[in-house]
């Protein structure tokens, strides 16, 4: 039972395996392209932990019922694997990384640039902001203008506001000052 905490990467990937079991006992391959707090915890940041899993997945009836079988039995939400962010995703991500393959589950997780141009966007509050300063150096972003450079060919300039270039200049700074502590950085 993992009970109903924050979820690190370890326990995301035995609920991974766990999914993947349960999908081969019925026949059926699934993938999840994962964003958020669980790609963060899973790819860019060990100390991170989530609540639960946002992601684009297919077949998404598959996926919910084993998550909810899932989730009863580990004292989850039954949503713990959602899709509340498909929404938002600003198209394909042609540089997805792998982070659990078997024969029938496929899980990528955004790539650091992709991620880090979701929650600029976003930037819904401290977390994101921390997030994203993160993504800024896994991406070896080192300026403001790399920020916004991403921002403009990831989303319609109509979708780009002032705000937007106030947040990269506080990402951009926050992400030096990461990088300048020792023993900060662990992907």
């Amino acid at each position: 039972m993992i009970g109903d905490g924050p979820l690190d990467a370890a326990q995301l990937r035995a609920l991974f395996q766990e999914l993947s079991d349960r999908l081969e006992d019925r026949g059926q391959q699934a993938q999840l392209f994962v964003v958020g707090g669980a790609a963060m915890a899973l790819e860019y940041d060990g100390k991170r932990v989530t609540r639960d899993v946002d992601a684009a997945f297919a077949p998404t009836s598959a996926v919910r019922e084993i998550a909810a079988e899932l989730g009863e039995l580990h004292g989850l939400e039954a949503d713990w694997i959602n899709d509340a962010a498909k929404g938002f995703l600003p198209g394909q991500d042609e540089d997805a990384r792998t982070v659990f393959d078997s024969e029938s589950l496929l899980v990528q997780v955004a790539s650091p640039q992709y991620l880090l141009a979701m929650k600029l966007h976003a930037a819904r509050g401290e977390r994101d902001l921390s997030d994203a300063a993160t993504l800024y150096n896994v991406a070896g972003y080192t300026t403001a203008e790399e920020g916004a450079a991403l921002l403009s060919r990831t989303y319609p300039v109509e979708q780009l506001l002032p705000r937007h270039r106030y947040i990269v200049d506080d990402v951009a700074h926050r992400a030096s000052q990461q990088r300048a502590l020792p023993d900060s950085f662990t992907p």
